[in-house]
């Protein structure tokens, strides 16, 4: 693929990769899966993302995850799974992201066009959905069985299931290349977090169940091998910043899961890839101003998460 293409579809993905994101902050989602008590936020997100893989275990979770700490989500299922099924969650996930578009969308008197790009973007990437070839990615495929066995009400929630498929493709490929570069996940996660544009690193700690013994264990790892600096934030906290170093390993990485996903989106032109910038930013647009990835999270509206 040439640079341009390869930049468009990165460009698209990321939006993409937002516009499913955004609900693992919401207090509305929480309130949806607190009904099936489930605590908001970590407990419950777990629980709905992991849903369509069934009642699996924490190895399985921790795998197809790849950068949450293996402890930490031993504690975590199947604990989860007592409390509300798989079935139940991958329902309950639905009626969380139609409370949530809803709650996004319904008020502004700009819907109609907001529509009509969420349809545009929906539309024109649905037949790179169709051509994935989903062998080895469990999550991908998994999620894809659930969500194409259900049927969306409006623009906003057809999107956010065509997104959620295209996330989760992409994320197992880039998985996948993170393991060839040998780059483990607490690293992976670490090396997002000194970009200063993703987590901040207390929020990418507690959220992925890192101990502070592991967590300065990466942190110490990194700045040896000179991927990172680590330096104090406005409370003394370690603050990890990335090196140039560290940036041509994120992007070896990058251009691997590029080439995972490339024959996807072959069917697509190089056009039609770039006719889609537009109406992702003006959706994305709406995350940003409705505060969808809070300050006390990220340094910066969030892009990516592995």
């Amino acid at each position: 693929m040439n640079s341009q293409r390869t930049q468009n579809i990165r460009t698209v993905s990321s939006r993409l990769n937002s516009f499913h994101s955004a609900m693992y902050f919401s207090e509305t989602v929480g309130r949806e899966y607190a009904k099936h008590g489930l605590e908001p936020g970590v407990e419950g997100n777990l629980a709905g993302r992991s849903a369509p893989l069934g009642r699996v275990n924490a190895g399985v979770v921790s795998a197809a995850y790849y950068n949450y700490s293996h402890a930490f989500l031993s504690t975590q299922f199947p604990k989860i799974w007592d409390t509300a099924s798989p079935e139940t969650m991958v329902q309950a996930r639905f009626d969380a992201v139609a409370a949530f578009m809803a709650e996004l969308f319904d008020s502004r008197e700009d819907i109609a066009l907001l529509t009509e790009a969420a349809t545009q973007v929906a539309t024109a990437v649905e037949p790179v959905l169709a051509n994935m070839d989903f062998s080895g990615r469990v999550l991908a495929q998994a999620t894809a069985d659930a969500l194409t066995a259900h049927k969306p009400n409006t623009a906003f929630e057809r999107l956010w299931g065509v997104a959620t498929i295209a996330r989760e493709f992409r994320g197992d490929g880039h998985v996948a290349s993170l393991v060839t570069t040998g780059v483990p996940g607490i690293d992976a996660l670490m090396l997002d977090v000194a970009t200063g544009a993703s987590f901040k690193p207390r929020a990418a700690q507690k959220t992925r169940g890192y101990t502070d013994e592991e967590w300065k264990a990466a942190q110490s790892r990194l700045a040896e091998a000179g991927l990172i600096t680590v330096g104090e934030d406005e409370r003394g906290f370690d603050l990890p910043a990335i090196t140039d170093a560290g940036r041509d390993l994120k992007e070896q990485v990058e251009q691997l899961t590029d080439g995972t996903v490339a024959a996807a989106w072959s069917v697509l032109s190089d056009e039609e890839i770039e006719a889609l910038v537009s109406p992702s930013r003006s959706l994305i647009k709406v995350l940003a101003q409705s505060g969808a990835f809070p300050a006390s999270v990220f340094a910066q509206p969030a892009k990516k998460t592995s």
